[in-house]
């Protein structure tokens, strides 16, 4: 056999060395989707292979040029595997949110960057490297979502549960702590319908995660297009059952709860945050506020009709939190009627507002980067608190996460929606979904303040 002398471009999708996170669950792995459009649109006569470590860690694999993706949880890693490569003269191309964000910082361990969406400038950047001519920066544009090219998915580690796909980009919210809008535009992007269906034939899973930050999105228009979408599921026999994520508005339209059923939804995540409107002010989480945080309620029960569970989001560190509103926020947790709990810490991620809030009043705990940027996951307190030490937050989180997943309690809520749901698969969907967000915090058996470094 002769061997293969196309050049080779890798791709790496790094994790968080630190800290497992999601990584601890089987479950909660999600596809590197950019990556396998990345590969898709880089030309034939490339041998393209994609390096995966929620599978297995980082070893180096020869190459012409190398691409990695980094969220700010992973950077710290990125820039380990970029010098690495570049030590041995490969050049290196890096993208994604973080380096989206954080150009400048980015360009410090790799030979170029691309800023926001590939898709505009990937087949450019490929000529450029083939001629030498190979630019520090590449910006791309906020492209419409038709003719999407389908990513290369054979290229995808075989051990994912589930297959990945995204129909909509953009979010037009302004919320403090999140940086999608900065990097995807606050326009709502739609693919077309029977693109996204051709799409969902070509994945193997069973089981699919939409990865659309809002898959219902927020007009009547966007509510008309996901029906639209779901029913014509129904009609091809794609036979999958999904997740995603949507805002509390998803049971203002029954029928929109209806098709997502009927095409196989089971669980959707929703963005609560918190249960008390100073802290949705803070956040300036406008939709929570207009439904209004009584309501909450009212809208797990309307999924609920249709078989649907709810993955309640909740976050915790906001400035007006205090022990008691800790409290009263894990009370109002073990009440509610939500299926499973995710439960994160406020996150100044860049690019967002509250990241340059915090930043310009002094407040990072952990400011030496790019190392300290693999704290940013969500799971530790980087800044200040404003009425708590770090030290009486984290000491209040210990005792409110392992009351959030005590296992008799997850029991009983497992019982609770059997019953609300009517089904005890999606119920037991949850019940392992609240298991796995526990194990984000409780490894091994230990309590969750041993999983706290550096207290």
């Amino acid at each position: 056999m002769m061997n293969d002398t196309r050049p080779t471009l890798v791709l790496v999708y790094p994790a968080n060395q630190l800290r497992k996170g999601f990584l601890v669950n089987r479950d909660t792995k999600y596809q590197p989707l950019s990556l396998g459009i990345i590969a898709a649109l880089t030309p034939s006569h490339w041998k393209v292979k994609i390096i995966d470590e929620n599978f297995r860690t980082f070893r180096y694999y020869p190459a012409d040029l190398v691409g990695i993706t980094a969220f700010s949880s992973t950077a710290t890693r990125a820039y380990q595997i970029a010098q690495l490569y570049r030590e041995k003269g490969v050049p290196v191309v890096m993208g994604g949110i973080h380096v989206s964000m954080m150009p400048d910082e980015a360009l410090q361990f790799a030979d170029s960057v691309v800023v926001g969406e590939a898709e505009s400038v990937w087949p450019g950047l490929i000529r450029d490297f083939e001629n030498n001519q190979l630019q520090k920066v590449y910006k791309g544009q906020l492209l419409p979502m038709n003719n999407s090219p389908l990513p290369r998915r054979d290229l995808f580690h075989p051990g994912y549960v589930f297959g990945s796909i995204q129909t909509s980009r953009g979010c037009p919210f302004d919320c403090s702590f999140c940086s999608v809008s900065a990097f995807n535009g606050r326009h709502y992007r739609m693919r077309p319908v029977d693109e996204v269906i051709e799409e969902l034939k070509t994945i193997p899973q069973r089981n699919v995660f939409f990865l659309d930050d809002n898959i219902v999105g927020i007009s009547k228009a966007h509510q008309e297009r996901a029906i639209e979408l779901f029913r014509k599921m129904v009609e091809a026999g794609i036979r999958k059952d999904w997740i995603s994520q949507a805002s509390l508005n998803l049971a203002e339209n029954p029928e929109v709860l209806k098709w997502a059923a009927r095409s196989g939804c089971k669980m959707i995540f929703v963005g609560v945050e918190t249960e008390q409107p100073e802290g949705l002010e803070e956040s300036n989480k406008k939709i929570n506020l207009r439904i209004g945080v009584n309501a909450y309620e009212e809208v797990f029960k309307k999924v609920h009709r249709y078989g649907i569970s709810v993955i309640a989001g909740f976050m915790f560190g906001w400035d007006t939190d205090t022990p008691e509103r800790i409290h009263q926020r894990v009370k109002y947790i073990r009440k509610s009627n939500a299926d499973s709990i995710q439960s994160t810490f406020v996150t100044p991620l860049p690019g967002t507002r509250l990241y340059d809030k915090l930043r310009q009043e002094g407040r990072f705990i952990h400011d030496n980067f790019p190392d300290d940027w693999q704290r940013f996951d969500y799971g530790d307190m980087v800044f200040r608190p404003a009425l708590m030490t770090r030290e009486e937050f984290l000491e209040e989180m210990n005792i409110a996460l392992n009351r959030i997943y005590d296992p008799s309690h997850l029991r009983r809520k497992f019982f609770k929606s059997w019953w609300n749901l009517k089904s005890f698969t999606t119920a037991y969907w949850s019940y392992m979904s609240n298991w796995n967000y526990r194990n984000m915090f409780i490894q091994d058996g230990k309590k969750v303040k041993n999983w706290f470094l550096d207290k």
